[in-house]
């Protein structure tokens, strides 16, 4: 599921073939066209093309320099000086077109790994929960795809969802790991990793732009406005966030624990529907039960760590 930005950016072989269709009627254009603002505007194109087609610079010096030479053949006296100027002037267009291109792709990749790594430091911390930030993304993509979000907001989703509860690495190990109920202090000390997740990483602007700060700050917030950190209430709270509510929440229920029984599917079905505009967003837990309903309540994502490293970089592949 590729995000729109990356599917047009990535299809290089698209680019060649209309590179090559383009380039003989370049040859010619000066023969229909005689306006120089408009022939400068197809040159600007077919250098577009060209560092779309191919990202190495040698290539970029190779194509820059055939443009040059057609864009000067029709030309009735040659000038090799001019000719070199064009070439010199378009290879510095089209390679930085390229370079353009290239740092957003690698700015992308970085975060992925990024994202990876703070999510495994999590599954390292937590031996009852390693797989539940995964489920969680797992499930909240999906509800987020049944709401017809765009592709984008299905990704940042998804890797919000594996983010959720980075702030637990503040929370100590014998809280986290404890088989047995929370006592009060423990479980005040819990409701403090939204806020300890959203400082730790509220410094990285993609993850501002792409609504995970959301995610992470507000997933514990309720529709009824009684949940924390901020006792957001209603459409106050961030969609993405809303979305993840039902998720983790789907996720603690159907998940055993060393201290509860797992819940059926019936049983969940009923406490999520139980507690529409009460903590949950109706329009997402409806969203949501539509999706169980078409998956006939087969689906489950807490796998083995191997399974779910392999459905983590499945999905990175898919939006590189």
């Amino acid at each position: 599921m590729k995000s729109k930005s990356s599917f047009f950016l990535e299809n290089t072989l698209v680019y060649r073939w209309l590179i090559i269709i383009a380039l003989p009627f370049y040859y010619f254009t000066d023969q229909f066209i005689t306006q120089r603002d408009v022939i400068f505007a197809i040159n600007l194109s077919i250098l577009v093309l060209s560092a779309l087609s191919f990202r190495k610079i040698w290539i970029q010096v190779i194509s820059s320099g055939l443009i040059s030479y057609i864009s000067n053949f029709t030309v009735s006296e040659w000038n090799p000086h001019m000719f070199l100027f064009h070439w010199f002037s378009s290879f510095v267009v089209s390679a930085l077109i390229m370079t353009l291109i290239e740092k957003y792709l690698n700015e992308k990749r970085n975060t992925i790994d990024l994202i990876n790594s703070l999510a495994k430091s999590l599954d390292s911390r937590d031996e009852y929960t390693a797989l539940h930030s995964h489920n969680v993304a797992t499930y909240s993509r999906k509800i987020a795809k049944e709401m017809n979000l765009s592709n984008s907001a299905c990704d940042n989703i998804y890797f919000g969802g594996l983010l959720h509860d980075i702030g637990k690495i503040g929370v100590s190990e014998h809280t986290l790991n404890k088989p047995a109920k929370l006592t009060e202090q423990e479980y005040n000390q819990i409701k403090q990793h939204p806020l300890i997740g959203f400082n730790l990483v509220k410094h990285i602007n993609r993850f501002e732009s792409s609504g995970i700060l959301n995610m992470i700050l507000h997933h514990h917030e309720r529709y009824d406005g009684k949940g924390y950190p901020h006792g957001l209430k209603g459409n106050n709270i961030p969609l993405e966030a809303r979305i993840m509510a039902v998720a983790d929440s789907f996720d603690a229920m159907t998940s055993k624990r060393v201290y509860r029984r797992q819940a059926d599917w019936e049983e969940v079905l009923k406490e999520l529907t139980k507690n529409k505009e009460t903590q949950f967003d109706p329009i997402v837990v409806n969203a949501f039960v539509t999706v169980l309903k078409a998956e006939k309540f087969q689906t489950t994502y807490n796998k083995d760590q191997n399974h779910r490293e392999k459905d983590i970089l499945t999905h990175n592949q898919a939006i590189i």
